[in-house]
């Protein structure tokens, strides 16, 4: 097992795709949302060229609060660090609760995206946007379930903070029983 930095554990991949969906889902609503406004809208409805002052203000407050979402993730994931230079997202008090909030929020979004597909009868934007969050929270549960391998024994390989939860440990069982007999 190569642990020199070189791979990227599962947090890190959770906490930097997150990160380039939430960019890729902002900086269209703040540079160009008369676009996201016609892409969303049903299809017996056409809206006037120019959007009203209320659609534009939504879309763009919807893109800067995803923009500093991501930017929050980012600090409290510890990717950008902002303390000493030794403090590492290995050693961030923060990166297990930004992995469930993170986790939590994908899945709302998918879930409202898949809904919104439904009742529309297909539009392609919620249905690319209920893939792509829906992709984020399956990563988010396998993270939060599994965790990353930074807690695995480099000599055995085996990991060192095994519970019962959700599955059992039979080695660790078996082990605990002979040392006892």
């Amino acid at each position: 097992m190569d642990t020199s930095g070189t791979e990227m554990d599962a947090t890190t991949f959770l906490h930097l795709t997150s990160l380039l969906w939430l960019l890729a889902q902002s900086l269209p609503l703040i540079l160009w949302p008369s676009f996201i406004i016609t892409l969303l809208a049903s299809a017996n409805y056409y809206p006037s060229p120019h959007t009203t002052k209320i659609e534009t203000y939504f879309a763009r407050s919807l893109g800067l609060s995803q923009l500093f979402f991501a930017l929050v993730l980012l600090v409290l994931s510890g990717l950008l660090p902002l303390g000493p230079a030794g403090t590492t997202s290995a050693n961030n008090p923060y990166a297990q609760a930004v992995v469930l909030i993170t986790t939590l929020y994908h899945a709302a979004a998918g879930i409202y995206s898949y809904t919104r597909f439904t009742a529309t009868g297909g539009q392609v934007a919620y249905l690319i946007g209920s893939l792509g969050s829906g992709f984020l929270s399956c990563v988010g549960l396998y993270v939060l379930l599994f965790g990353d391998e930074k807690r695995l024994s480099r000599r055995t390989g085996a990991d060192k903070s095994t519970s019962g939860w959700p599955f059992r440990n039979a080695v660790a069982d078996k082990r605990k029983k002979t040392r006892r007999s």
